[in-house]
């Protein structure tokens, strides 16, 4: 596992989200999470292991909250 300051590309984040890079570009491009939390540099998007993480565990919480009575 990557150190919380490395930085990760859209493919590696597509593969840990299992999702599409085309969905993660979209997100990105309209402001939503966790596409939003990537950072342009050139002609990349780079996402920090530490945001996503963060955004993850975020989510869990959330949705472990709803399932409380």
């Amino acid at each position: 596992m990557p150190a919380p300051h490395e930085f990760l590309t859209i493919g590696e984040v597509a593969d840990r989200l299992r999702t599409t890079r085309q969905a993660l570009y979209t997100q990105h491009h309209r402001g939503m999470a966790p596409g939003a939390l990537g950072v342009k540099v050139g002609r990349r998007i780079l996402w920090r292991v530490s945001d996503l993480e963060s955004w993850y565990d975020k989510q869990a919480a959330e949705a472990a909250a709803e399932l409380r009575p």
